[in-house]
């Protein structure tokens, strides 16, 4: 069996495995994780010391620090997916992560309620500018923002009444001190790679904001450049401001995705126009529907 390697070389060695086979987004997380809190966690611990109880610790410690629930999963997930890599090679215990349970923090925001929702909308609708396109964009579509940023003129077809999506927007690692967010905008593959019908109230909307715009130009920005997604969700929040509520456009995308549900359609057009192969259903918290509702549904099959 090989002599184990000092366990901060190997989260690097880990790492630099990653780098072909992740999006640059994704493996500047993994390295802010490594470098933020796996270093200076090995340097107490090794890899071969580690079990359930040592990782419980170190996570609630985090969390006691005031990490999100998130960040401190990501942490997790990194650190499984290192010590599963060097288990086997280095004769390693066997440790199950799933016994390592992190509560999840409570949403701020819930989801908008149906008048909520239709006040944005129309609020929306009257405005024609590039935040509110946007919005538009999450609430009839289903769009992620960085599908919405990647957007251009030309894949907007109004004859055909489709929106045609292949590519989406990443924003990437920037080292110079002082310069501003940098953003990479790359090919898509199925099932991402997909055309979304335009509703109607959206349709009339594109036709009027498309008729000054160039077809070479990014659709939000109008521009040959993306535009900023901190500058997208911070004309959301002065709306929601404006309107008494607060949303984020990943919440937008979800009640598209509800709203698709809700109104029965077909559970493989949603998942196609959403760009996803699977998908993850949840029962709203204390959700009881009546017998009669019950009785209906059933009916149906």
């Amino acid at each position: 069996m090989k002599q184990l390697l000092n366990s901060q070389t190997l989260c690097f060695e880990w790492l630099r495995s990653k780098k072909e086979d992740v999006k640059p987004s994704t493996y500047n997380k993994y390295e802010m994780i490594i470098n933020n809190y796996l270093i200076s966690f090995f340097e107490k611990n090794t890899l071969e010391q580690l079990n359930i109880e040592v990782i419980k610790q170190y996570l609630m410690k985090l969390i006691n620090k005031g990490l999100s629930s998130s960040i401190v999963q990501s942490i997790k997930n990194v650190l499984k997916a290192i010590y599963i890599t060097y288990e086997d090679q280095y004769g390693l215990n066997h440790i199950d992560f799933s016994l390592v349970k992190i509560e999840q923090d409570k949403k701020e925001n819930e989801y908008l309620t149906d008048k909520q929702f239709n006040q944005l909308h129309q609020y929306c609708m009257k405005e024609k500018n590039d935040i509110c396109l946007s919005i538009l964009l999450a609430m009839d579509t289903g769009m992620m923002i960085g599908e919405i940023c990647a957007l251009k003129v030309s894949d907007i077809d109004l004859d055909k009444q489709l929106i045609h999506i292949s590519k989406r927007t990443q924003r990437v690692k920037n080292d110079e001190k002082g310069s501003k967010t940098v953003y990479d905008i790359y090919d898509v593959e199925w099932p991402i790679l997909r055309d979304i019908t335009i509703p109607k109230e959206l349709f009339f909307y594109l036709q009027e904001y498309l008729d000054c715009v160039d077809k070479d130009c990014y659709l939000t920005s109008c521009q040959d450049v993306v535009s900023d997604f901190t500058k997208l969700q911070r004309g959301l929040d002065r709306i929601g401001h404006i309107l008494g509520f607060k949303t984020t456009f990943k919440d937008l995308r979800n009640m598209y995705k509800e709203r698709c549900l809700r109104s029965c359609m077909d559970i493989h057009i949603v998942m196609e126009l959403l760009g996803v192969q699977s998908m993850k259903l949840s029962l709203p918290e204390n959700y009881k529907s009546s017998d009669e509702e019950k009785k209906k549904q059933i009916n149906k099959l």
